[in-house]
């Protein structure tokens, strides 16, 4: 019976990546060995582009959108618990073996603000997620954003600021708690 099932996520998973890269007109590049459950709602607006390695893991629903020329790499053996989303409007790079717990929110840009309130203007800079990185719940991930090789974010931290490798964050904004292991 395990079987049959881990046959029928692979089977659905091929089919949400296919209906995928037609929908998005060939701006996602998905390798077919994944595992996705639940909703996969990949969007590129543009000339942008998303990009994901081998053995995505996803409880869904999964949100990735690339407006604008934007570029999203997620790298391989990658898991997104439930509601997870990430909006590309410049770049931004999961690298490989992190692990996201559910309702991850991460943007790589800010609306532009001036005296008449917020504009449809985008601020962008790249975000970077080193490997072995893992994030607890409700965890938001802000412009700008470098984080270093196995570092731990812990539950409800908005990231405002790098993340040594290695270290333990957690709060709004998040700081330092301890270093988990040396880098």
């Amino acid at each position: 019976m395990q079987f049959l099932h881990k046959c029928h996520i692979g089977f659905t998973s091929v089919l949400k990546v296919l209906s995928a890269r037609i929908s998005t007109s060939g701006k996602l590049q998905v390798k077919l060995v994944n595992s996705i459950r639940g909703s996969f709602q990949p969007e590129v607006v543009g000339d942008g582009h998303i990009v994901i390695g081998n053995f995505l893991m996803s409880r869904g629903p999964i949100y990735l959108k690339s407006v604008d020329g934007g570029q999203l790499s997620i790298g391989d053996s990658v898991f997104f618990n439930h509601n997870c989303s990430i909006t590309c409007a410049e770049r931004i790079t999961i690298g490989n073996h992190c692990m996201f717990a559910n309702n991850l929110v991460i943007v790589d840009h800010d609306h532009q603000v001036n005296e008449e309130g917020v504009t449809g203007s985008l601020i962008s800079k790249p975000v970077i997620i080193e490997d072995h990185v893992w994030c607890g719940a409700n965890v938001t991930i802000t412009k700008g954003v470098h984080i270093g090789t196995g570092a731990v974010i812990a539950a409800g931290a908005v990231i405002t600021k790098d993340v040594p490798a290695g270290a333990l964050v957690g709060g709004v904004p998040a700081r330092i708690i301890r270093l988990v292991k040396e880098m």
